[in-house]
């Protein structure tokens, strides 16, 4: 508990010298947690085979540019590319399969609220945020930038807690993004939603 209490005191320490910014401009990495990630299952009756497409977690990295309009509340608009991968599950009386069909690849943009629980200029923000967007998935074999991606309209919700250091901060982030399943058009029986869990660093400068 001591060594916690130490620790905690350094780190505002460090903090303490950070002023009041209007703008944050940086770069994030993460990971993308799919839940609900079959996207697609048919079944043969007569045949008693079936098959499920399945999209991957994945690495993430894009940028955040933020404003801080008020003491408390800000705003943001973000990119993300995302690095997954599409998974095929087939089953029939000589048993079950699996194959990796190759890399996902998607492209999300999207706009935010952030309600602070600190004011700007203070070394420790924890925050809430909420906003939407759209997200941009291609199937394996399709460029990320081919324009003949399945854009699915969504939004997201989350918090997190950004620290901030003379004129440098990081910040951590957990946001859930919802969109519609993707690639309707390509694979069968396509409904419900996509939950894209994101856990997420972004390193930033912070612009008065």
């Amino acid at each position: 508990m001591k060594h916690l209490l130490i620790c905690s005191a350094l780190l505002v320490a460090l903090a303490l010298p950070a002023f009041p910014q209007s703008a944050e401009f940086g770069i994030s990495a993460g990971y993308g947690s799919i839940g609900g990630s079959d996207i697609s299952v048919s079944e043969i009756p007569a045949t008693g085979s079936s098959a499920s497409y399945t999209i991957r977690n994945g690495v993430r990295v894009g940028g955040r540019m933020g404003f801080n309009s008020r003491r408390f509340f800000g705003h943001e608009a973000s990119y993300a590319y995302q690095h997954s991968g599409l998974d095929l599950q087939s089953s029939g009386p000589d048993g079950t399969e699996n194959a990796d069909l190759g890399a996902v690849r998607s492209h999300h943009f999207y706009y935010n609220a952030l309600l602070h629980a600190a004011p700007t200029g203070f070394p420790i923000r924890p925050f809430v945020t909420g906003g939407g967007g759209f997200s941009s998935f291609f199937l394996p074999g399709i460029p990320s930038f081919s324009g003949y991606g399945s854009t699915k309209f969504g939004y997201n919700y989350g918090g997190g807690i950004k620290l901030n250091f003379y004129q440098y901060g990081i910040r951590f982030d957990v946001r859930n993004h919802v969109t519609g399943k993707p690639f309707g058009n390509y694979l069968p029986n396509v409904q419900g939603t996509l939950n894209n869990t994101e856990f997420s660093v972004t390193f930033y400068v912070l612009v008065g």
